[in-house]
């Protein structure tokens, strides 16, 4: 377990009260909206509803299920979902503000995540089954873990449903 940072990362909650700032939210999606004249959507990151809920909006009723969508996720830290809502690992000195966190890569990343889950579950095992987790405002609480997923696991979850989307991480 040694001298990976994900192993002091805390476990930092993705969404907040008033979140959302923008009109006509999709439950899940914090802040989705579309860039004007183009088939580009942005929004911060969802939950597993929200994910699909997403993907529904943007391929509606004319664009194919299984055309290709390309998602972007320009997100630097790893990220888990707890009981559907995502959860980052987040420099406990970064918590509620910008984390430029430096070099980090696409790969690293990717080999993070699994870590970080491994973290949580650690973490909820010893308590109890319950993680502490903060949020921006540095307020900690404690949820109950019924079910965990790597973000790649809730991507490929989508995937059968649209099977043309693609996940790449900048």
């Amino acid at each position: 377990m040694g001298d990976n940072p994900i192993w002091k990362a805390a476990a930092m909650a993705d969404h907040f009260e008033k979140i959302q700032k923008l009109a006509d939210p999709i439950p899940g999606v914090p802040n989705f909206r579309r860039v004007p004249g183009y088939k580009v959507y942005c929004c911060g990151q969802p939950t597993v509803a929200g994910l699909e809920a997403a993907l529904e909006k943007v391929t509606g009723s004319i664009y194919p299920k299984d055309g290709k969508i390309i998602w972007f996720n320009l997100r630097q830290e790893p990220s888990v979902y707890v009981n559907g809502e995502p959860i980052c690992a987040r420099p406990p000195n970064k918590i509620g503000e910008y984390a430029e966190l430096g070099n980090i890569t696409r790969d690293q990343n990717k080999a993070d995540e699994p870590e970080f889950m491994k973290v949580c579950e650690n973490r909820a095992a010893e308590n109890g089954g319950k993680l502490k987790v903060v949020d921006i405002n540095k307020v900690e609480k404690e949820v109950e873990v019924k079910e965990m997923k790597t973000l790649s696991q809730v991507i490929e979850g989508a995937n059968a449903k649209f099977p043309g989307l693609v996940h790449m991480r900048v």
